[in-house]
Formats: structure tokens, C-alpha cells, sequence
């Protein structure tokens, strides 16, 4: 499926977003929990905030504590 620039742009700067917020707070994502994380945000800065967008970035946010307190 072919994405429109707009879109393609949009993921290049939230995919890098998501790996400097990894590794700023020190966490090691899979690359297909980064993709899940990126596809997020690109929601996000796509659409603008929503309740149901909200409660994904709560479960995100859930998602990285936990993995944060395996190290």
C-alpha cells in the first residue's frame, strides 16, 4: 500500500523520535515494538489528540515502565 508524502515524512521523524526517546531514557525496543510505538504517534500528529488516542498512549506509556523495570 502506497503512503502519501505527507504520511512518509511524518513516520521518518516519529520513527527517529521514538528511538532517541528509547535510548534518552534507556530502554531497548524491538524493531516491531518501535514500528507499534512510531505507528502511535503517527496517528497523533496526523489526526491530533483523542480520548481513544489517549488510552493507547497510556497502555504505551504502561508498556515502557514495565519494560523499563525488566533491566
Amino acid at each position: 500500500m502506497a503512503q502519501d508524502n505527507q504520511k512518509v515524512i511524518v513516520t521518518q521523524s516519529q520513527l527517529k523520535f521514538v528511538q532517541d526517546y528509547a535510548k534518552q531514557i534507556g530502554v531497548n525496543l524491538t524493531l516491531k515494538e518501535m514500528v507499534a510505538v512510531t505507528n502511535v504517534m503517527v496517528d497523533y500528529c496526523m489526526n491530533g489528540y483523542s480520548t481513544e488516542l489517549g488510552k493507547r498512549l497510556e497502555s504505551i506509556d504502561k508498556f515502557i515502565v514495565e519494560k523499563f523495570d525488566e533491566k
